[in-house]
């Protein structure tokens, strides 16, 4: 069914229309901070986040291809929950008026993702079988020796980095959990258990979404198989549900990019 927005309507006719125009004032901030912001790396908070920004709005951008030329449901239903991931997780991290809180989590979600990976290659070897040519074997195997050694240097410099932010002197044994656990979900410094930790439910419901935020939980991929790919649709006005929800992720990433980027740029 279609769901009329009178606001959609009156400034875009429809909502794929809406889409493409928040996605387009975002990359054209997007654009102008990225001359303000280049770098991406860890070390710059703001650049960091921005490079976020951008690859969230090329998903959303194939995202709105996939509903607009494949009319592929499962997908879609996929893809908004990706997106909602991607917005919760900003939302968390980099929308926090406190600094420090901001660059705690920060600092401990790229050790999240970084550790990850070189646990995944360090407790997986793949010695020489000759499944494959030993020339492309030895190449990947030195790529994942170089990544192996640059996540060993980033997990050093997000730890020495957490321990020199004024927090960390008067919540010293809280954070060293937090560290430890690579929790960057944690609700209050002073409870660094994983249970004391938002799961992706509450994190939803952080962006506010008139307490709508559980439904994001409906599009992920296990639960295409018990209902969603059950679904026979039949009329293309059925995306326009799940793309509602898209245009109000958009609108948060919009309205972020318009509070901690416009100021600074022409």
């Amino acid at each position: 069914m279609k769901i009329p927005i009178p606001e959609v309507e009156e400034c875009f006719g429809n909502i794929e229309n809406a889409l493409c125009g928040v996605i387009n004032y975002c990359n054209l901030i997007i654009e102008k901070a990225k001359k303000v912001y280049p770098s991406t790396s860890v070390n710059d908070v703001p650049g960091y986040a921005l490079e976020f920004c951008r690859k969230t709005i090329v998903q959303a951008t194939t995202l709105v291809k996939v509903a607009h030329e494949r009319e592929d449901y499962n997908t879609l239903c996929s893809l908004v929950r990706i997106l909602a991931d991607n917005v919760s997780t900003m939302n968390l991290i980099y929308a926090s008026e406190d600094v420090n809180e901001k660059i705690l989590r920060h600092l401990l979600y790229v050790m999240d993702g970084v550790v990850t990976r070189y646990e995944y290659l360090n407790d997986h070897p793949r010695p020489y079988d000759g499944s494959i040519q030993k020339e492309a074997y030895d190449t990947l195997y030195a790529r994942a020796q170089e990544i192996k050694e640059n996540a060993v240097g980033c997990i050093n410099f997000c730890t020495n980095s957490i321990k020199t932010l004024p927090c960390y002197s008067v919540h010293k044994s809280s954070i060293d959990e937090l560290i430890k656990k690579r929790n960057w979900k944690f609700k209050t410094i002073d409870k660094p258990k994983q249970k004391d930790a938002y799961n992706w439910n509450e994190m939803y419901n952080l962006l506010d979404i008139k307490n709508n935020g559980y439904i994001f939980s409906f599009f992920s991929q296990n639960v295409h198989g018990l209902s969603v790919s059950n679904i026979a649709l039949d009329d293309k006005d059925d995306f326009d549900i799940p793309l509602t929800f898209v245009f109000v992720l958009l609108k948060w990433i919009y309205d972020f990019l318009r509070k901690e980027y416009e100021p600074y740029i022409r």
